[in-house]
């Protein structure tokens, strides 16, 4: 912790400035100008981040939103409670993340968007799925919880993902590639429209164009001032962090490709930051190498271990847009080793060490 930190911490707490202090400010007009987009309003999480983005498109019951059937549900548990419909279509092995093939099976007269997940860092597919959404007239949602600093190259322009469809939405959860002390999270607006930036700051305020003065419903979402400071902190030394993911992801990547009991998601050639770094493997290995890396004080996880139309809370409200083999595949193959930029050599060197162990390499 610099003591510029401190100085500014102490400087918070004697103010009092908990709520709507001006690093709040500081923080939404840091990362506007670090994205190179429109407008970046921060909230109290990444799924709220998505409930007021979808609300903001202004979705009414019964409307579809088509999106992936691997990955966290956050943005479908969202669509539920809205009332809108998910409309959930398969993903790529390579990539995990949705397959833009499978969109025109899942359209409907009721589609109203498109939700694509840039899952453990790995961008979507952008070109395909935002030339099908302009041929469509469809706007675009892009969760990129997991990918913030992650980039692609769109229309031939490398673009930082989250910002390249109509609205983003990240999250700040402290083990994110941007995190806080708590939780947190932002809207990315994309679009050079003042009214959108004012629809959505209304909806995280419970819809209330001033104080007391509630022209819309909405709900109560907003990132506390401590948690900007640390934000701001922490994108102080962001690059560093980045690059030292890059450079575990890539020592991984290097090892493991010898092993032929594991297959890798594709490279991205450096594009990507990835949050988590992610191998697939036989399910009864998987499940054995889980165990045997837990057992050696290594944290491997199960990202995630049901596809999300497996989900008995969301059964009832989902429509399959496509064959989903490929997600549930996944879900029983996928297993994620630990990639954040604390990691030191040894550590890293004890991880590869004990794969290869493992697989008797």
């Amino acid at each position: 912790m610099s003591e510029k930190f401190r100085q500014r911490l102490d400087s918070l707490i004697s103010r009092g400035a908990f709520i709507r202090g001006e690093e709040v400010h500081e923080l939404e007009n840091t990362l506007t100008n670090y994205l190179e987009t429109y407008s970046v309003l921060t909230t109290a999480n990444g799924t709220d981040a998505l409930m007021a983005s979808l609300m903001a498109l202004d979705l009414k019951p019964g409307d579809e939103v088509i999106t992936p059937a691997f990955g966290f549900p956050a943005a479908v548990e969202m669509m539920c409670i809205l009332n809108i419909r998910p409309v959930l279509i398969d993903v790529n092995w390579n990539t995990c993340n949705m397959e833009p093939a499978l969109l025109a099976g899942a359209l409907s007269s009721r589609t109203k968007a498109i939700l694509p997940i840039h899952l453990f860092g790995s961008a979507a597919s952008m070109n395909e799925i935002m030339q099908f959404a302009e041929a469509n007239d469809l706007p675009v949602i892009e969760d990129a919880a997991q990918s913030f600093g992650s980039e692609c190259f769109v229309g031939g322009k490398r673009k930082k993902l989250g910002t390249i469809g109509d609205l983003g939405c990240t999250s700040f959860f402290p083990t994110k590639n941007l995190g806080c002390w708590g939780d947190g999270g932002a809207i990315f607006v994309n679009r050079e429209e003042d009214e959108l930036v004012l629809k959505i700051r209304r909806i995280l305020s419970h819809g209330q164009s001033r104080k007391y003065f509630h022209d819309e419903i909405g709900f109560n979402s907003r990132l506390d001032t401590i948690q900007a400071l640390v934000l701001l902190q922490n994108m102080s030394t962001l690059n560093a962090a980045f690059t030292k993911r890059k450079e575990i992801a890539q020592r991984y990547l290097s090892e493991f490709q010898k092993i032929s009991e594991i297959e890798l998601l594709l490279d991205s050639g450096g594009l990507e930051v990835l949050n988590l770094f992610t191998i697939k493997v036989d399910q009864k290995q998987r499940d054995a190498l889980k165990d045997y890396l837990l057992s050696h004080g290594i944290s491997a996880r199960v990202y995630y271990p049901q596809a999300i139309h497996r989900q008995s809370a969301y059964s009832s409200f989902i429509r399959k847009g496509s064959d989903l083999h490929v997600s549930e595949q996944l879900a029983n193959v996928v297993l994620s080793l630990p990639c954040f930029p604390s990691m030191t050599e040894l550590e890293q060197e004890k991880v590869i060490d004990t794969v290869k162990h493992f697989f008797r390499c």
